[in-house]
This record gives C-alpha cells, sequence and structure tokens, in this order.
C-alpha cells in the first residue's frame, strides 16, 4: 500500500543531503472485495495513492542542493484474509501483489515563495486494477503491466532549525490498461488530484543529544474522475501517515511507522452503489541506510481493522541515488 518523500541521501561536499521523496507515489493496490465476481467489486473503488509509500523518518525534508535524483520502490503486499463492509473474514485465501517504480526528480536551483522547488514524475509496473478480488467466491491473482502514473509539477520544501516542511501537488493520470467489466486491467481507469504535505521535526536537544530524535507527520488527500466506461466516481479518499524513531548515525535511522487509511465520502454516479466505505490501518518498522551514493531504506507494516479490502503484510524496499550540483 505507496511520494519521494523517503529521505534520500547522497554525500555532497563535506556532508549529506536529504531529498524527500516528496511525490513519488505510487499507487494503491485498490483493495477490494466482493462476492459477486470483479464488476460488482469494483463497486468498492478506493483511490491511487498507497498507504505507507512514504514511510521514512525523514519523508518531510526535500533537497537541500539542487540536482537531479532517482528512486527505485517495490511494494510487495501478502493478503491472507479478505474482510467485508463489517470487518468480517470472508477469505482466506492468501494472494500477493507486486509493484515497482521508478522516481525522477527534478530539483533545480529556485524558490517559489521562500521554498525549493521540485518535479517529479513517476512511471511504474505492476497492478493497481482492483485485482485481486473474489471471483466466483476465489481470489484471482493480478495480471501485470504499466499501471497509471503519479506527476507532481510543482512541490515546495523548506527549512528551519528543527523542522522541515514539503507541501505539493501531485496526481495520477490514468496510463494502465482499464477497461471495465474486464480480468486483465493494470490501471484504474479514471484520473486523480492529489494535494499533501509533509512535516520532519529533527531534534538533538536534552536526552536526544546522542542520538537525535525524528517524528515526520504526513496528509495525503486524493479527489477522483469518473472511472471509464461507466457513470461512476469513486468517493474521495485521505490518508495520514506517521513515523518516529532515532537516527544512529548521519545516514542511520530506525524507528516505528503507519497509516490511517479511509474512504471519505460515497461514491457518486448513475452506476454507483450504496457500499460499507474502505478503510484500513497499519503499523510497522522502517529501517534507512546509506551506502556511499545509494540510500536504502526497508520498511514493513502489518494491516488491521480493515474493511471492505484484504488484509496482510505490506513490505517497501526503496534504492535512492542522485547528482546534486556541487
Amino acid at each position: 500500500m505507496p511520494s519521494l518523500p523517503y529521505k534520500m541521501i547522497f554525500p555532497t561536499r563535506q556532508g549529506v543531503t536529504v531529498v524527500t521523496r516528496q511525490m513519488i507515489f505510487i499507487y494503491i493496490l485498490v483493495l477490494l472485495i466482493a462476492g459477486e465476481g470483479s464488476v460488482a467489486a469494483q463497486n468498492v473503488q478506493t483511490g491511487h495513492y498507497a498507504p505507507g509509500w512514504n514511510g521514512n523518518l525523514k519523508a518531510g525534508m526535500m533537497a537541500q542542493d539542487p540536482g537531479f535524483y532517482m528512486q527505485s520502490t517495490t511494494m510487495y503486499f501478502n493478503a491472507r484474509n479478505f474482510k467485508d463492509g463489517s470487518g468480517d473474514t470472508v477469505s482466506s485465501d492468501e494472494t500477493d501483489y507486486l509493484l515497482t517504480s521508478l522516481a525522477l526528480v527534478w530539483r533545480p536551483d529556485f524558490k517559489l515563495f521562500g521554498g525549493d522547488y521540485q518535479a517529479v514524475v513517476t512511471p511504474a509496473f505492476g497492478n493497481l486494477s482492483g485485482v485481486p478480488v473474489l471471483v466466483d467466491g476465489a481470489p484471482q491473482d493480478a495480471p501485470a503491466g504499466l499501471t497509471d502514473m503519479f506527476f507532481s509539477p510543482i512541490g515546495l520544501g523548506w527549512h528551519w532549525s528543527e523542522f522541515h516542511l514539503v507541501t505539493a501537488l501531485g496526481g495520477f493520470a490514468p496510463t494502465g490498461k482499464y477497461n471495465f467489466g474486464e480480468n486483465d486491467n493494470t490501471g484504474l481507469g479514471f484520473w486523480t488530484v492529489m494535494p499533501f504535505a509533509l512535516g520532519t521535526y529533527r531534534t538533538e536537544k536534552g536526552i536526544f543529544r546522542d542520538l537525535p530524535l525524528l517524528a515526520t507527520g504526513g496528509l495525503f488527500y486524493e479527489i477522483h474522475s469518473n472511472q471509464q466506461g461507466r457513470d461512476f466516481r469513486p468517493g474521495d479518499s485521505f490518508t495520514f501517515e506517521w513515523n518516529l524513531g532515532l537516527e544512529f548515525t548521519e545516514r542511520t535511522s530506525f524507528g516505528l511507522t503507519g497509516f490511517f487509511y479511509r474512504q471519505v465520502n460515497d461514491p457518486s454516479g448513475s452506476d454507483a452503489e450504496p457500499v460499507d466505505k474502505y478503510r484500513s490501518n497499519g503499523i510497522g518498522l522502517t529501517l534507512s541506510h546509506g551506502i556511499g551514493p545509494v540510500n536504502l531504506n526497508l520498511r514493513a507494516y502489518q494491516d488491521f481493522d480493515v474493511h471492505n479490502g484484504p488484509e496482510g503484510t505490506l513490505v517497501y524496499f526503496d534504492i535512492a541515488w542522485g547528482w546534486p550540483q556541487k
């Protein structure tokens, strides 16, 4: 469940630079469930953003050095229980999801409203189509292919002595294959606009003098267009992410991470039917470590209190590198 807010650290001059993975989002595997086949399942439609995509302790820090940066993110989700609208298990058949993306980040030497400017585009390969779903009572594995693409034409980052803030406007384009009612879709078939903000607090005061404290929070709100092939607009989606941990060295941090995902309102349109809103929560661990010019992050979540979707274990692995201007 996937911005470039995961810190990307690169050696520069005599220190390191942190690049907020500020928007390298990839899209939420559409976590659906229905007992009447794939068409019925699409009455429950989540958004594009995958909760936990920014589960890094320095997710609110944008790179202070201009340059060009890249980040590869692989997301793996092992679903073991499919939940109905009341949160009850209706199937315990195991199904796996896999998604990989490459964020291309341009951070020019330019400021707007006092904040550093950054733009991101993120093509991805995998599946976002809402499959697996229950087809004739049994989960069906998802096809794979080019998925919907994330883009953020504007992101701004500010830096203070102990607090860093990123605000941005992003979106998802329906570049993945989508035909309503088919089982081999790899996209969701609609556009999404997503404003978001990430803040990171870092302090070395008091008891944190030797091991700095890192605390990050992120807010993401999705607004969707009509889905292709029918008069159906998914309800808005809201995600809150949090990270709390310690910086053991300048290139190594470890801590707790979690998210709350909620469908905000009901879908609309003549093809929309009343259903229980989708919801999911997750808690896990996040570890970042820098090796030479590359920064790595591994994080894992366990879902809980899921309604209208699959519940299981979610794992992300990031590899980030770049070419900061000296």
